[in-house]
């Protein structure tokens, strides 16, 4: 039976993100990726803020994965009533960037196993009873684990956690460069509860959909011919996202959630990297000082890493609301709010134009209705720009 230490279910950012911070700190963990590739298959618009690079002192400069930089962002509501957002981010080759970060993990000392799927998961309480599917019938246990196994959540089920709400997403990557900002285009009859979005890249764009609606292909197709679009389609994407922010419970003895599996995301743009990347460092973090604590014979609770989380604003109530409140809107509503703030920038109003937008909201009652839901969509849209992808 193989001993590791921390045991990490899922290669992708949040769990390569946890590998390297264990193993930066003299552990040795290993990574189950179910994949034969790190990266792949992709399900992601690929786009990722400023911040998350900044957070985790990853160059801007790598050309193996970063592709173009975004300054501005449309929010293009129905009537084609724009609302600019001073978003900072970048596109980027998202299968590139995964293979990045498990070098990183590599390097610092983490083992990665690929095309490796978990039969079943056992927990006990000095740690996780792990078998493998398929020929290798090797056993592990681990004294601590990390699931961060995607979306669907399927081994934290079993463990007795609860899935995160899923919403499904659907896109294209087109050739040719199809506008010059990142759009998201929202219209409750057509996308209910998401938006389709434009993200150009240098000399592709990927064009998708995120909706709880059915038919998506046909909607996206709809919206191609809308936004006249009509460059090559050279590859398709899809998959189940988490759609409502983090799950209840995050940490149990000696498991932890994290990345899609624990529902780390934001919730009005299903955006999870930075997220996703920031939980799997917590629940590094974690991982190595609960196993500290058994080195000394201390006391430790696992819950600290719902305290390490609860101090960033994308844990805050607030942006749950903000997507309750936002995304049960009728096109009216949407449509009256676009009309008060056309072709402003949102976080840089100045005086005379604050003055302009409160008369735009007298003109519209029917929206001085819901004041609170309005401050819910302002400050849920300001976290969502530094959390959002």
């Amino acid at each position: 039976m193989e001993e590791p230490k921390i045991a990490i279910v899922g290669g992708g950012p949040a769990g390569l993100q946890a590998a390297i911070t264990v193993a930066k700190q003299g552990f040795q963990p290993v990574v189950f990726e179910e994949h034969q590739r790190i990266g792949s298959p992709i399900q992601c618009g690929e786009g990722m803020s400023l911040k998350a690079f900044h957070d985790f002192s990853i160059p801007t400069t790598n050309n193996e994965f970063c592709v173009r930089e975004h300054k501005q962002c449309q929010l293009v509501f129905p009537s084609n009533k724009i609302l600019y957002g001073d978003i900072h981010a970048f596109m980027i080759k998202r299968d590139s960037f995964d293979q990045y970060l498990a070098n990183k993990a590599i390097e610092a000392g983490a083992e990665i196993k690929t095309n490796t799927k978990i039969l079943e998961i056992r927990r006990k309480p000095e740690g996780s009873i792990i078998k493998l599917k398929g020929q290798d019938k090797t056993t592990y246990f681990s004294h601590f684990l990390i699931l961060a196994e995607g979306a669907r959540a399927k081994l934290a089920q079993n463990l007795s956690f609860s899935s995160p709400q899923l919403i499904k997403a659907f896109e294209y990557r087109i050739e040719g460069e199809w506008g010059e900002d990142l759009e998201f285009h929202f219209d409750a009859q057509d996308y209910p509860s998401g938006y389709c979005w434009i993200f150009p890249r240098d000399n592709e764009t990927n064009v998708g959909i995120v909706t709880t609606a059915k038919q998506m292909k046909t909607r996206l197709d709809s919206f191609l011919k809308k936004k006249k679009i009509k460059g090559k389609i050279v590859k398709k994407i899809g998959g189940a996202i988490p759609m409502k922010g983090p799950v209840s419970k995050l940490a149990s003895n000696n498991i932890v959630l994290a990345g899609d599996t624990a529902g780390m995301v934001n919730p009005i743009f299903y955006g999870g990297i930075r997220i996703g990347m920031t939980s799997g460092k917590f629940a590094g973090k974690v991982g190595v000082e609960y196993l500290t604590s058994l080195e000394e014979g201390t006391e430790y609770s696992t819950q600290q890493y719902s305290q390490y989380l609860s101090q960033l604003q994308f844990m805050q109530d607030v942006n749950l609301k903000c997507h309750n409140f936002f995304y049960s809107r009728s096109n009216s509503f949407l449509t009256k709010l676009g009309k008060t703030f056309d072709k402003k920038s949102i976080n840089q109003i100045t005086g005379w134009e604050k003055a302009k937008i409160f008369g735009n909201l007298l003109k519209n009652p029917s929206l001085l209705k819901y004041p609170r839901g309005l401050l819910r969509i302002y400050l849920g849209f300001k976290i969502a720009r530094d959390w959002g992808f």
